[in-house]
């Protein structure tokens, strides 16, 4: 394989791979195969389950939470569950957004402080 590319999950798999984050290709079989690196180890995954680009992320993920909510996921009493969240490009953290209608176009990582555009279009 060439240059390192780049892939995330479709829904059939976001219970493996976190939804929004990307995950460097380590193999591809050119046909049906895909091996990630996941959590510093190698996992295997159908193409038809990844998304796959050329190039590192650069942009936040926009995650919109789908299904039945864990109480994990915040909510407690008097809070509303948060249901959309960005995911940054570089470190991968979740991060929660402004409540809408607001739609910054760039958002700066509580993790590792480094700032980025947003790219709107959930998935």
């Amino acid at each position: 394989m060439g240059q390192p590319r780049w892939a995330r999950s479709t829904d059939s798999v976001a219970d493996v791979l976190r939804r929004g984050a990307w995950y460097r290709v380590l193999e591809d079989d050119g046909e049906d195969q895909v091996v990630l690196e996941v959590r510093g180890r190698p996992m295997r995954f159908t193409r038809d389950d990844l998304t796959i680009r050329a190039t590192p992320p650069d942009r936040w993920s926009v995650v919109v939470r789908t299904g039945v909510l864990r109480p994990t996921l915040g909510g407690g009493e008097g809070q509303e569950v948060v249901t959309t969240y960005a995911v940054c490009p570089h470190c991968a953290e979740r991060q929660d957004l402004p409540p809408a209608p607001a739609k910054p176009p760039r958002l700066t990582c509580g993790r590792c402080g480094r700032e980025a555009l947003v790219d709107w279009a959930p998935c």
